[in-house]
């Protein structure tokens, strides 16, 4: 069985500036890459949860939102984080 480590999006892994719903406004929290990458080294798996409200009100669309997440991942990906 592999261990998991469950993180919120906005505020854990990013700076909460409201609603993040383009790619230039996604800002990685200082210290959180090795924190990822203690936690991907002991073995944790990385799962990001995300309650995502700002499509629902309209400020940004699913398809923003993916550009955002693609961003991240790439992000994350530069310094060793899946």
């Amino acid at each position: 069985m592999q261990r998991a480590l469950f993180l919120d999006r906005d505020g854990v892994i990013n700076v909460d500036h409201g609603y993040v719903g383009r790619p230039e406004d996604f800002e990685l929290i200082p210290g959180i890459i090795s924190v990822l990458r203690k936690a991907q080294e002991s073995g944790y798996l990385l799962i990001v949860v995300t309650n995502q409200s700002g499509i629902a009100r309209g400020y940004f669309s699913a398809e923003e939102y993916e550009a955002v997440e693609t961003h991240m991942c790439r992000s994350l990906a530069e310094y060793g984080v899946a």
